[in-house]
């Protein structure tokens, strides 16, 4: 599977807000960066992982998502087996603005399938020209 079929499947899981799928593409030890807090799970956090890949879709069911869309914007490949990956999220919700947001992804390969092992969510910010 490429990293851009990957990534296909993984906007379908969270489209679907299907915690079971989203939590079936990370691995373990896993690191997550949001709003400039970190969360560490390590091998034997496979409920807490699972638990917060829950509070997550939850949250943006909340906030009426009905499908999120991405597309790759930057790809840094290490090896055949590892990559880091910028992705530029859209998330389409009931009543309100679309959600567009960038997120980055550090990957391996785990039995020949991709798997996310970090997360960081970030806001790009523009800068006025000098």
């Amino acid at each position: 599977m490429t990293l851009q079929e990957f990534f296909k499947q993984y906007s379908q899981a969270y489209s679907a807000l299907d915690a079971k799928a989203v939590y079936a593409m990370f691995t373990r030890p896993f690191v997550a960066v949001f709003h400039g807090q970190t969360a560490v799970f390590g091998e034997r956090d496979t409920d807490a992982l699972y638990q917060a890949t829950v509070g997550i879709l939850d949250y943006y069911r909340d906030q009426g998502v009905t499908s999120a869309s991405c597309y790759l914007a930057e790809v840094l490949p290490f090896g055949s087996d590892l990559a880091s990956v910028k992705v530029r999220w859209t998330a389409k919700r009931d009543q309100a603005e679309p959600w567009i947001f960038a997120t980055a992804y550090h990957l391996k390969r785990e039995d020949g399938q991709w798997r996310i092992y970090g997360v960081a969510q970030y806001e790009e910010h523009s800068h006025p020209a000098h």
